[in-house]
């Protein structure tokens, strides 16, 4: 899906190119429930909905202005299949099974207690996948998996540039670089 499919407004958007590596390192095509961590715009919990009809999706925000903005996706692309909720993770979180992946693309202050709260949520080979552009979380969410006990884990940084016009000519405009960490349970 292209970044311009989604509304967007003041809350972050994951990149179409990093969201299609993030979504990819899921192994979602035989999953049942999967949980988006601090959704943003929701162009997460949309691709993922859209593209895997048959999982239920649970989408967390809990800042007001990024709840509605994946609330308004969500209607957009007539999703049935999300559950959203609006509350700090992973307090508000109530689910009836274990998650077959989770994402976090946003965990404020609460990064450790996520990651706990993911590792005795998820089914055994189960799948977590988060988004940093901060070194120090970055760091921190490294040395929490491996604390916990998480396996696999993968370590990548995404750099891209998009081509612009600047005067004559055109050149390669830099995004910000993101690092993604995936690990399995």
């Amino acid at each position: 899906m292209k970044n311009s499919d989604f509304i967007t407004g003041k809350a972050p958007i994951t990149k179409e190119e990093v969201r299609a590596i993030s979504v990819s390192k899921m192994n979602l095509e035989n999953a049942k429930l999967f949980v988006d961590i601090g959704s943003g715009t929701g162009s997460i919990t949309v691709e993922v909905a859209n593209k895997f009809q048959n999982i239920s999706v649970i989408s967390v925000e809990m800042e007001k202005s990024a709840y509605e903005l994946t609330r308004k996706n969500i209607e957009k692309f007539k999703l049935t299949n999300v559950k959203q909720i609006y509350g700090e993770a992973p307090g508000f979180i109530k689910m009836n099974e274990k998650a077959d992946a989770v994402f976090i693309g946003g965990s404020k202050d609460n990064l450790s207690d996520i990651l706990e709260w993911t590792y005795e949520n998820l089914v055994d080979e189960g799948v977590l996948v988060a988004n940093f552009i901060l070194l120090d979380n970055f760091y921190e969410c490294k040395k929490k998996l491996e604390e916990i006990g998480f396996r696999d884990i993968e370590m990548i940084q995404i750099s891209i540039s998009k081509m612009e016009k600047l005067g004559k000519g055109s050149y390669f405009k830099p995004l910000n670089p993101v690092f993604v960490i995936s690990a399995k349970k």
